[in-house]
């Protein structure tokens, strides 16, 4: 029962940090915490300990438990190492990619683009669409790795990307030339796809932080 609660714990912190529903660099208060998530201290604690580890949180001595900021050199770190394991990924284990899902995923693209401004759902389908990418591999290890860099990298997304529609209708298309690429089985087209989209969505997400004064150290 223990390890239940403090799992359950563990997620819905977790997913309100993600989803910067507790915003970078406010501290979480931990009576608050024990009455939203209804468990007691002990789980609520080591949830929070799990999180530390992770890097979601910092807990900082007499002063209490602080959501960590998105800084530049995270955004840096996090789109090197998506732009080194996802077209190893693609290139590798193309042919393992759920092509049904996919096509699901081609057909909302295109109705996100023909819509009204809806920054949410960009960045929902955009997470997808790259988990299911990277589903395809079969290596935990790069897994594991891809896991933890897509969580901080919805952080930055949903910070830099509210005010930037015209970016999300540009990288929408941007997954349709992807996503053509990976069902044609053209490989180079494919990476070449996914290093442009990794590649101005890096510069849109550093430009956003940048207009917005949205503080990054």
């Amino acid at each position: 029962m223990g390890t239940n609660l403090k799992n359950k714990a563990y997620d819905i912190i977790k997913q309100r940090i993600i989803h910067c529903e507790y915003k970078p660099n406010t501290f979480l208060n931990e009576t608050s915490l024990i009455q939203e998530i209804d468990a007691s201290r002990t789980p609520i604690r080591e949830a929070l300990n799990k999180l530390e580890q992770e890097g979601f949180v910092q807990i900082l001595a007499k002063r209490g438990v602080m959501v960590t900021n998105v800084t530049m050199t995270e955004i840096h770190q996090t789109f090197e190492a998506r732009l080194l394991l996802e077209p190893y990924i693609i290139t590798h284990y193309i042919q393992s990619i759920d092509l049904n899902r996919l096509t699901q995923l081609y057909t909302e693209n295109k109705a996100l683009i023909e819509a009204k401004p809806n920054p949410d759902g960009f960045c929902h389908l955009d997470d997808v669409l790259h988990r299911v990418i990277s589903s395809a591999c079969p290596n935990k290890y790069i897994l594991e790795t891809l896991e933890h860099i897509y969580n901080q990298n919805m952080r930055i997304r949903i910070l830099s990307g509210r005010n930037i529609w015209e970016r999300h209708v540009e990288a929408a298309r941007e997954h349709l030339d992807l996503m053509t690429a990976i069902m044609n089985y053209d490989i180079e087209e494919a990476v070449k796809h996914t290093i442009n989209h990794l590649i101005k969505s890096k510069e849109a997400a550093i430009q956003s932080f940048i207009n917005e004064q949205i503080p990054v150290n």
